[in-house]
């Protein structure tokens, strides 16, 4: 009567959203919240979203640099991501006239670039999906679609461990690793193994294949999966493989078959083989199919003792992986939602972002620190761990972000951007404290990242001297006079000002007797010859051409000779 309760518990598990099985949490969305912000950084994408299934239809569970509800435009692409063991991409949108007129495309902001990749519990279940995205057409390197990999499977494995509700927590922790080794000792052995293995769907396309198949065929792995396998026969041996197949389907006292086919290489060769197909056990509807053993009949006479044992060992593997996976699954099942927050290991993230990430824990102490610590401060991140933060960063830095950590351990998020000492240089930062909550209570340290923004900073710098001054004199130009002008009649009557003209005769001789470059050289003697006139204060700017002017301000001008200028200009 128990087991019947605990298999009734998961079907009904099972038939329920994936996003149902998790509730609303604050930590929870603050967690999913933070990977799309790493996914998009990491990725440099401006897009990135997490959704699970609820009932067919994608739910967002965190987005960043989009509103959550941009997921209800990506139905078509969530479908086909679901189905796809590698990353789903498309780099142009416009290329494909289906997709050009999805609303992702048509709509705002206009889509054109899209990668997704399903994620999956530990039984190959698919319950949603990791995607970035941008409004212009993008390449997507090898690297980059690895990333997004690690990112589904980190996201995929804290999904399940949410789900997760054993009153023996450690005896459920201990069964997912093994699994984890009996999974990776299949995975190893289904690529490794020197015979040729397959999984075929049941639309008779290739599902995986391992190195020793695609030897086999004599073909490279991405043009052999789009074929379809039946397309590999000749009519009659493809209607003696569909008969069998049938059979295998409904179960006529057939588990294994085994036939000899000969197969049709893109050589124009033939090549004998014998097949052996097996129903793939366990595996969902998407991963239905068969399993299929490709024996090379040629070398089979060659090697075919040492190829028997090498077989019976695989299938043992796969049938214990299988099992192993099964009973750890129905642990999973049963254990709904016992396990609280777990913190994921995002240090092959990190240690790749341009900037400073750490962990620092309410006594001021390193816990964590990115392999940017040692670009930036030639300090390994092993050492900095159980350090206080005044023994690793310039004192000067210490203090100015000091209000800041007040601030972070007081559960406030907070960003700043100070100039500082960095290993020895002056350097302009920009951080952000983000503390850190578990199960809601008060902040026990606080997330550092931080940003080298001093050459953004000079450039800026750079940038708003040149709007204001004379490119040749490295006077004010006549922007920056207009406003030094509007500050002097802004302070009233208790202020004296003076403003005067200044042209050079005869300029225009000079260039067309010397040429310009004499001309500039005028301008340049004038403007120190000026500008050593005048007091301190006292503001001298290039107008135009060889037109100067100064504003003479302040209650120490002599009213008095001022007034006899004016009444002699006139």
């Amino acid at each position: 009567m128990k087991d019947e309760c605990i298999m009734d518990a998961q079907q009904e598990q099972q038939r329920q959203p994936a996003s149902a099985a998790l509730a609303p949490e604050s930590d929870y969305d603050q967690y999913f919240e933070r990977v799309t912000r790493i996914a998009a950084r990491a990725l440099n994408l401006p897009i990135s979203v997490v959704c699970l299934d609820s009932l067919g239809q994608p739910e967002a569970i965190g987005a960043s640099g989009c509103e959550r509800n941009v997921v209800f435009h990506v139905k078509r692409y969530y479908c086909q991501t679901l189905q796809c063991e590698e990353p789903f991409v498309v780099r142009d949108a416009l290329s494909d006239p289906k997709l050009a007129q999805g609303p992702l495309a048509t709509g705002e902001p206009g889509i054109r670039f899209f990668a997704g990749i399903a994620l999956r519990l530990p039984c190959g279940r698919p319950i949603g999906m990791l995607c970035v995205m941008h409004s212009l057409p993008r390449r997507f390197t090898r690297q980059q679609r690895q990333m997004l990999v690690d990112l589904g499977q980190m996201i995929g494995h804290e999904v399940g461990l949410r789900q997760l509700d054993s009153p023996d927590r450690l005896r459920v922790l201990q069964s997912i690793d093994r699994l984890h080794a009996q999974h990776a000792l299949y995975v190893e052995t289904f690529y490794r193994t020197p015979v040729a293995i397959a999984h075929i769907g049941r639309d008779w396309e290739w599902r995986r294949m391992n190195d020793a198949c695609v030897k086999f065929f004599a073909h490279s792995r991405a043009p052999l999966t789009k074929t379809n396998i039946l397309d590999l026969l000749d009519a009659s041996d493809r209607t003696s493989l569909e008969q069998a197949v049938q059979a295998l389907n409904h179960g006529r006292g057939v588990e294994v078959l085994t036939l000899d086919v000969t197969f049709r290489l893109r050589n124009r060769q033939s090549k004998p083989a014998r097949v052996q197909v097996a129903l793939k056990q366990g595996a969902p509807t998407r991963d239905g199919g068969w399993l299929f053993v490709i024996h090379d009949t040629q070398a089979e006479q060659r090697e075919k003792t040492a190829r028997d044992a090498r077989e019976a060992a695989l299938h043992g593997a796969v049938h214990e992986a299988s099992e192993v996976l099964r009973r750890s699954h129905e642990q999973l099942m049963t254990a709904e939602r016992q396990l609280g927050a777990t913190r994921v290991d995002l240090r092959a993230i990190a240690d790749n972002l341009p900037v400073l990430v750490a962990y620092v824990d309410g006594e001021r102490r390193f816990q964590f620190a990115n392999s940017t610590y040692r670009e930036w401060l030639g300090l390994d991140p092993e050492e900095i761990v159980g350090r206080l933060t005044h023994e690793v960063l310039d004192t000067d830095y210490i203090a100015a972000i000091e209000p800041y950590v007040q601030r972070a351990l007081n559960g406030e998020r907070v960003e700043y951007e100070v100039g500082a000492t960095l290993n020895g240089s002056q350097r302009v930062l920009r951080g952000v404290l983000v503390p850190r909550r578990v199960h809601d209570q008060s902040a026990d340290g606080y997330y550092l990242l931080v940003q080298d923004v001093t050459e953004r900073r000079e450039l800026l710098d750079r940038m708003r001297h040149q709007a204001f001054h004379d490119a040749l004199t490295g006077l004010p130009n006549r922007r920056s006079f207009l406003d030094r002008l509007e500050e002097a009649c802004a302070a009233g009557s208790d202020g004296v000002a003076a403003i005067m003209f200044i042209d050079l005769d005869g300029f225009k001789a000079v260039n067309d007797t010397y040429g310009h470059q004499c001309g500039d050289e005028v301008l340049v003697e004038a403007a120190r010859r000026i500008s050593r006139c005048v007091r301190g204060g006292d503001l001298v700017a290039r107008h135009a051409g060889d037109e100067f002017t100064v504003l003479l301000s302040g209650p120490a001008i002599d009213r008095a000779p001022l007034e006899k200028m004016h009444a002699q200009s006139c």
